[in-house]
């Protein structure tokens, strides 16, 4: 089965070219239209960006049936995400100090904060504490109920400021056949993530060495797999200096993911899918060996990506101070990258 291998590079590399061409159009929205550069970011390429944890969360429940292959994706794509937010803001800090900034960023950070404290309930508190309405946990509920707040309060519109600030794209292309471009991406896009997901599950199967476990493969190869787009989109937008879109894409694939983790609670009945009848104690909240790795350094990595925005949003800390500022991001991302590496070492 070596031929697996090669098929998972070549289907990645088609993800990341995809990705690269979603950046470009949501620029290109932002500069054409009067709809905030955060919402494009945070709700529409955020939503877009997440679909292969979607249908990998569907595939590994309908197909493969293994939720520890959601929990680990999800989980996984949520720090990697933050993770690479924090290290493309270093890398493209020079003109993050006066770039448009929203401050509801800063409040999605803390959604994104509030979902971590939730779900470690749900994790770990015992399971005689959890309460269960059939097999989806309350939890799972109120972190929903979180999402659609995030979404009914994201701003809709550019205020004045960044009407002045938009600069007026060379592009002839209409809005139209950027959004027709935009969703032919994203069907292909989709297909490549449900292919990611058999792949996984066949390097799994046949891993002679044992390494990839049901939770490190969700974590390694679905989990940093799923996050491309992200990662892609999110570099293309920062290369472009659109940091609102950017971290609108972010941290709403952030709070997006963990609507899908609950989806994937909602669906996962044990009554209908043989081998999952642990999910009535606590429903997809499957504590596993590495789960409060995730937990706990997810939640650091999220607090250090509110402190960051409330610091660009509050204060004029990077404007004032470049260099200090600069350095910041770079202990930020240099503690993100550690949590990630401890998460797959320990």
């Amino acid at each position: 089965m070596w031929w697996i291998y090669p098929v998972y590079v070549v289907d990645l590399a088609l993800m990341v070219f995809l990705s690269f061409q979603l950046g470009n159009l949501i620029d290109l929205l932002d500069k054409k239209t009067k709809i905030s550069g955060a919402l494009l970011g945070g709700v529409l390429l955020a939503c877009v960006t997440s679909l292969p944890e979607l249908f990998t969360s569907l595939s590994s429940i309908f197909l493969v049936h293994n939720a520890s292959y959601v929990v680990g994706d999800i989980l996984g794509s949520i720090i990697f995400d933050l993770l690479v937010l924090l290290v493309a803001t270093f890398v493209w800090f020079k003109h993050f100090p006066d770039a448009k900034f929203q401050r509801w960023h800063v409040w999605n950070g803390v959604i994104c904060l509030g979902m971590y404290a939730l779900a470690a309930y749900a994790f770990f508190a015992p399971a005689n504490w959890q309460v269960m309405l059939g097999d989806i946990n309350l939890v799972s509920i109120l972190i929903m109920g979180l999402y659609v707040a995030s979404l009914l309060l994201q701003p809709k519109e550019k205020t004045e400021e960044e009407e002045k600030e938009t600069e007026t794209s060379e592009n002839q292309w209409s809005v139209a056949k950027i959004l027709w471009l935009f969703a032919g991406c994203a069907i292909v896009l989709i297909a490549s993530s449900i292919a990611l997901t058999y792949l996984t599950h066949l390097i799994e199967e046949h891993d002679p060495t044992g390494f990839f476990s049901g939770s490190v493969a969700g974590a390694l190869l679905l989990g940093i797999g799923t996050s491309i787009p992200e990662v892609i989109s999110t570099a293309q937008l920062f290369h472009k200096r659109n940091y609102d879109a950017g971290f609108g894409n972010m941290i709403g694939s952030c709070t997006f993911d963990w609507a899908i983790l609950v989806f994937g609670d909602f669906i996962s009945w044990h009554q209908m899918h043989e081998g999952l009848s642990n999910v009535q104690e606590r429903g997809i909240f499957i504590a596993e060996s590495n789960a409060l790795q995730y937990e706990i350094y997810g939640a650091v990595v999220s607090a250090m990506v509110v402190i960051l925005c409330c610091l660009r949003s509050f204060t004029p800390f990077f404007q004032k101070h470049r260099k200090i500022g600069f350095a910041l991001t770079g202990i930020f991302a240099a503690i993100s990258i550690a949590c990630y590496i401890l998460i797959l070492a320990i």
